[in-house]
């Protein structure tokens, strides 16, 4: 037997039943014998075991190993999940949010972008004197909104039931836009800027210097006269600041940064000053003075920068070195020369961290020294983590790779049960965040403009650059690229009024009391919630097992009930759309059970059935005597017939074989009929069980309903089968066709568009004209009505080839012969325009525009004729349509005459190899071709109607391209010309980067019709913007000039667009 051939003695005919055990049964049925309820049940499968292992096989019925999952097992939904699907409802557990540890500091909730202000307020909080102060603060300035939203955050911060706390509420009241970052220290300042002033109007002595006290100091320009040596009358005019603006890029240290923006500078040459004592300008100099600092002194260290080459904000991620202690003693000037201002030490109290590459975004942190406990906190949002080795050790929030975490450290979270390494995880969550830094530029002071290193006087008065050696941090110094501010407390500082840090008013410990209460209360409702959501399901469980326990059919037991098996898997599961018992998909035309469902039931004990009727009703019922005899008769009917067809199927194959047997061994065959030899290889390769479209004898069948001449090619090469394979190939090909011609495929053309002018009726009919090469039929819809007739019979003894074919094949081949002659003779004279090789284009040449879709035509044909590129026997491509008809719908119908114009655009051009050429990508309907070309394609194609006919000429112009800002200038463009592409420009740019490089047009006699193609362009974009039942992309396009109302910004609307294009 050859490979490839099935045995199919052991076949399977339906059900349980090979084709032996079928034909029997139905043998028995049409004597009229009862099917027995063991044959019923052998039929449906459900006399097989299931032992329990076998995980739910559906060709089973009595296996309901799937339907619940094993004990300690669990699904991904449903009924059976790990987590009842009814705690997910409840959403998180509240007690998972509860404080572990009353020393260890509460974090903030991050609103989207909201870290920026997390940090912040985490330094002002952490400022004892700060946080004292607003606990302290009396009605009627309590009850201000954002006093009062401060006050009660702070106290949850302090005593609050959470690990994290809420600043929605002071969000909204100070109108922040969690959806855009805002700068840190611009928010920082703002935000003591508004409680200044609030604390102000407060009347309360305690309270309302509260902010000037802490973070206000003073400094003034000095300017002294070097010829009287006295000081300007504003010299000792005091300027209050809250923040230093220390400049990073350029200085390695805080120290030498103060150093730089101290020193001298000295007025000379031009810039002399004007002495009012000495009532002329003289030589002078003049520094900036620090008068008084504050006991809090906040340093803005200025991170974000102008770049003029980019035209953006930029941020210096240069190394900046600051110590934990500062004596800034020797950088005060008090108005008073001869007092010495002493010992002025600083400890650094937080530091403002901006983590990230980018001036528009990053993510911050903050690290904060707890005063009393002495002890230095990370906040990162929600996350508070201690620092054993205090900001020094924390190199990945300065910009340094995370160090590995040393054997027996610790590390603190304020998450139940979480612990993570310092230094990673922050930057997977910052980007998930998407937070971005929005408006990050900041006000300097008016006397803190950029200073460079300390100058020496110079005889123009310009600031002279002295020499710095190099800058060596100290080991107690901390270095960082990413520190944004610096907040500093003045050693040994007592307020002039001590207030006390324990005792809450009343109304705050009320209120915290109320918190705590509210949350022990949500917790244990919670709890109690999930006891009785598990309970229930717990319960749900229960009940499903054991129903399903009694559902297995004891051995040997023939009662029993049939259900279907989704429905049942889905009632297991509890699904909340699930109602009634469906067993309707399990029922035939006839109401009773199908025969041939066995793969989609599951059988079941009676007991199981009526405790399922009982809680779901529904049905219908079926048991072993409610398979329909009627359905099953018709199914071992399909069975023997099957089983026939197989059998013949065998045999024609067997003889299809044998043929092949015969012609190897060069026997004659001349008895039995004629079928196509390609046909018969693919039913013999298809093993017979399937059938072609076609009949066997349609691809040898001629127009008159003969047999084909076998001089035309493969498509008429026939084969002899014997009588019997015919009879098999003639009634099959029959019973297939009654099935294909129920369903005929629709052919037909849609009628052209309302608007379609005859000239796009003609060039559609050159575009829509079909190739036919290498012999290959091809089929329209009147082949379809051949298809559908009988199949034509070829006797082998009495069949002859058609005479009229063979006349017409002696004329053909001779027509055939001259046409394949001149084409072969056209394309050795315009070998290049039958190759369709690039024309290279020069300056000063007259070429042709013709049209591409006829050019197209042209080449298949010339190279599809000559005998290169035709197999023998195969037919002639088909002819190019009238070049005259095509050639005239190029013109637009508003002009005629010596004013004709175009109705089509020029090509497009493209520089390749410093030599000009039409475009490869272009779409135009023309094609720039020589001029010696075009009259060689009309001597053959338009002979006798040049009169007709109107060359299209074009010509290659150079022109000039001058830069004017960022727009590119064309000079000598004309309307009617075409000008190279933006992309092709491009190209040029890039080959060309040391000057501009020409660009090149097509001008055209005679021109283009610019009206033509504005309504052509208006068209096809009304056309675009009119759909129907398509899917619909809405984008809203907000205008870059307005952001929305936050604290630090004008309060300006948000101003867009609502954009609506298809997809």
């Amino acid at each position: 037997m050859k490979r490839g051939k099935q045995n199919n003695s052991k076949a399977v005919g339906i059900f349980g039943l090979d084709v032996k055990e079928a034909l029997s049964l139905k043998q028995n049925l049409n004597v009229g014998q009862v099917v027995s309820q063991q044959q019923i049940l052998h039929i449906l499968q459900a006399d097989r075991h299931c032992d329990g292992a076998c995980k739910s096989r559906k060709d089973n019925p009595n296996c309901l190993c799937g339907v619940v999952p094993a004990t300690g097992s669990f699904r991904r939904k449903g009924l059976w999940q790990k987590e009842p699907q009814g705690l997910m409802h409840l959403g998180a557990n509240p007690s998972h949010q509860k404080r572990q540890d009353a020393v260890l500091p509460c974090g903030l909730n991050n609103l989207g972008n909201t870290c920026y202000v997390n940090s912040a307020l985490q330094c002002l909080f952490m400022t004892p004197i700060f946080r004292n102060s607003m606990y302290q603060i009396a009605a009627p300035a309590a009850d201000d909104v954002i006093l009062g939203h401060i006050r009660r955050l702070f106290v949850e911060l302090q005593s609050g039931p959470r690990f994290s706390a809420d600043p929605k509420a002071f969000a909204q009241a100070l109108n922040l836009d969690h959806t855009i970052q805002q700068d840190g220290q611009e928010f920082l300042k703002l935000l003591l800027s508004l409680l200044e002033t609030k604390l102000a109007e407060s009347g309360q002595p305690a309270v309302q210097s509260l902010v000037p006290d802490l973070f206000r100091g003073s400094y003034a320009y000095e300017t002294i006269c070097k010829a009287c040596g006295r000081a300007s009358q504003g010299s000792n005019r005091a300027t209050h600041f809250y923040e230093l603006d220390i400049q990073v890029k350029g200085s390695p240290a805080l120290d030498q940064s103060l150093a730089d923006m101290l020193c001298k500078e000295e007025l000379s040459g031009d810039n002399q000053y004007h002495c009012d004592f000495c009532g002329k300008k003289v030589d002078a100099t003049r520094q900036l003075c620090l008068r008084q600092l504050p006991p809090y002194l906040c340093m803005s260290l200025q991170r974000f920068v102008f770049d003029m080459k980019k035209l953006m904000k930029v941020k210096a991620s240069d190394k900046f070195s600051f110590p934990l202690s500062i004596d800034l003693g020797p950088y005060l000037s008090p108005v008073d020369a001869s007092l010495d201002a002493g010992l002025q030490v600083y400890d650094l109290q937080a530091i403002l961290i901006h983590k990230g590459s980018s001036a528009s975004q990053g993510h911050y942190v903050a690290h904060v020294h707890e005063e009393g406990a002495r002890k230095w906190w990370r906040f990162d949002d929600e996350t508070v983590t201690v620092m054993p080795d205090g900001p020094i050790g924390e190199k990945a929030d300065h910009g340094a790779p995370p160090s590995p975490v040393p054997a027996g450290k610790k590390v603190q979270s304020t998450e139940k049960g979480k612990s993570k390494p310092k230094g990673k995880g922050r930057k997977r969550k910052a980007s998930a965040k998407g937070e971005d830094d929005g408006n990050r530029e900041s006000t300097p002071e008016p006397m803190l403009a950029p200073a460079d290193d300390c100058a020496a006087p110079s005889s123009n008065g310009h600031l002279n650059r002295a020499s710095t050696p190099p800058h060596t941090t100290p080991p107690s110094d901390i270095s960082s690229s990413n520190a944004y501010m610096l907040l500093y407390k003045k050693r040994d500082w007592q307020p002039k009024q001590c207030l006390p840090a324990a005792a809450l008013p009343d109304s705050l410990q009320q209120y915290i009391d109320e918190q705590n209460q509210e949350f022990e209360t949500v917790c244990a409702n919670f709890e109690t919630t999930q006891q009785q959501v598990r309970k229930a399901v717990m319960q749900q469980q229960a009940d499903v097992r054991s129903i399903l326990e009694l559902a297995p059919v004891p051995p040997g037991e023939t009662d029993c009930r049939f259900i279907y098996g989704q429905w049942l898997t889905k009632w297991a599961d509890s699904d909340p759309e699930l109602t009634n018992i469906y067993n309707s998909a399990l029922q035939c035309p006839h109401g009773k059970l199908l025969p041939n469902k066995s793969s989609e039931m599951k059988r079941i004990s009676t007991v199981a059935w009526e405790h399922l009727v009982a809680r779901c009703r529904g049905g219908p019922e079926f048991g072993p005597s409610d398979v329909c005899t009627v359905c099953l008769m018709d199914m071992l009917d399909a069975v023997a017939s099957a089983d026939e067809q197989g059998q013949a199927r065998e045999g024609a194959l067997a003889i299809a074989e044998g043929l092949d047997e015969q012609e190897t061994n060069s026997a004659s065959v001349s008895y039995g009929y004629y079928v196509s030899k390609t046909w018969l290889q693919g039913w013999k390769k298809k093993q017979g069980r399937s059938m072609s479209n076609l009949s066997p004898t349609d691809s040898i069948s001629c127009p008159h309903g003969a047999l084909l001449p076998a001089a035309l090619g493969p498509r008429a090469k026939r084969s002899i089968v014997p009588p019997p394979l015919w009879d098999y190939f003639k009634d099959s090909w029959q019973q297939a066709e009654k099935q294909r011609q129920q369903q005929a495929p629709d052919l037909s053309v849609p009628a052209p568009a309302a608007h379609t002018t005859q000239a796009d009726v003609v060039m559609l009919d050159v575009v829509q004209v079909e190739l036919v090469s290498n012999g290959d039929s091809v089929h329209t819809a009147a082949d379809q009505q051949e298809l559908a007739r009988p199949m034509h019979e070829f006797p082998a003894q009495s069949s002859h080839e058609c005479r009229d074919c063979l006349a017409e094949l002696d004329v053909t081949t001779a027509n055939g012969q001259v046409l394949a002659s001149e084409a072969e003779e056209e394309r050795m004279q315009a070998a290049q325009l039958a190759a369709g090789t690039p024309l290279y284009l020069e300056p000063g040449t007259t070429y042709t525009l013709m049209p591409r879709p006829w050019l197209q035509l042209w080449r298949a044909y010339v190279n599809g004729a000559s005998k290169r590129g035709r197999p023998p026997g195969a037919a002639l491509p088909p002819l190019p349509p009238s070049l005259t008809d095509v050639c005239q719908a190029l013109f637009c119908g508003c002009h005629s005459g010596d004013d004709a114009r175009l109705a089509y655009q020029l090509p497009d051009l493209a520089h390749r190899r410093g030599k000009w050429m039409q475009s490869d990508a272009d779409s135009s309907m023309f094609e720039v071709v020589s001029t010696a070309d075009w009259f060689q394609v009309l001597a053959r194609h338009a002979a006798g109607q040049e009169a007709q006919l109107r060359q299209i000429e074009a010509s290659l112009h150079l022109l000039d391209i001058s830069m004017d800002g960022n727009t590119v200038r064309v000079e000598g463009a004309m309307p009617d010309e075409r000008v190279i592409s933006d992309n092709v420009l491009e190209d040029v740019q890039k080959a060309h980067p040391a000057n501009m490089p020409q660009a090149a047009s097509l001008h055209s006699c005679p021109p283009v019709c610019e009206d033509t193609i504005e309504r052509q362009e208006a068209d096809a974009l009304a056309a675009r913007l009119v759909y129907k039942d398509a899917e619909v992309m809405v984008e809203l396009v907000v205008q870059a000039d307005f952001k929305p109302d936050t604290l630090n910004l004008t309060g300006q609307p948000m101003v867009g667009l609502l954009m609506c294009v298809p997809i």
